[in-house]
């Protein structure tokens, strides 16, 4: 008999689909201010400020190259390492810097041990113009540590489907196009292309447990569910 699913996985469902795919015409998070420091996490695991999934399938087996050319898979990590992930590219104007700001502001207000702990992870989907030196460099200005991984292929559409969040989506800017009618120079394109991509942010913790953040999350939050993830609660 085929099993039924509980109203909390249906509940998530509906949450990933309804808040995940931005243009990056709206931010996903304002708050860029990091707090006094993180609070007390001595508690349930309920009380996670993201979503916490219930009975998911875990990290997917996504393995992709990091600016350095060292394959990383998402698959094979620490047993008590709680990973973050997000998508999105680099010429994005608001929500990719904002979250990646946000992320960095919550890991400095880690303790030294939990922060070996917290590996982030920021998957370009555009790698024609985010090249290993670029996106390095374009993460540096966040935090060092942040691993930068080369996607916008197969392997992350496959990814982005079996974590139930939409494909990406490259969507030309008209605007862009400049027309030479006359003269020997071809008709070319100087756009500054948007790519509509998933908003959510995933974090997997040690013993399976992955919280999802579609919107609105403070660096505090992010910072006090790391450190709970990192607890292997």
């Amino acid at each position: 008999m085929a099993s039924h699913p509980t109203w909390r996985q249906i509940a998530g469902v509906l949450l990933v689909t309804a808040s995940v795919l931005t243009a990056c015409g709206v931010p996903m998070n304002t708050s860029t201010a990091g707090g006094s420091g993180v609070a007390d996490v001595d508690r349930a695991p309920s009380a996670f400020h993201g979503t916490l999934l219930d009975n998911t399938a875990g990290r997917p087996d996504l393995t992709l190259l990091d600016t350095a050319g060292r394959p990383f898979s998402l698959a094979d990590r620490p047993d008590d390492e709680v990973t973050v992930i997000f998508f999105g590219y680099t010429h994005c104007p608001d929500v990719c810097p904002t979250t990646m700001a946000d992320l960095a502001v919550a890991g400095r207000q880690l303790s030294p041990e939990v922060r070996e702990q917290v590996t982030v992870a920021f998957i370009t989907e555009d790698p024609q113009r985010d090249t290993p030196q670029a996106l390095r460099a374009w993460l540096d200005q966040f935090d060092p540590s942040f691993l930068g991984l080369l996607g916008g292929n197969a392997a992350t559409q496959s990814a982005l489907a079996e974590l139930l969040l939409p494909g990406t989506t490259r969507l030309p800017d008209q605007d862009g196009v400049i027309e030479h009618p006359t003269g020997g120079e071809a008709s070319h394109d100087h756009s500054d292309d948007v790519v509509e991509h998933s908003a959510t942010v995933y974090a997997f913790g040690p013993g399976g447990a992955t919280v999802i953040y579609t919107g609105g999350t403070t660096p505090d939050q992010y910072a006090e569910d790391l450190a709970l993830l990192a607890q292997g609660s």
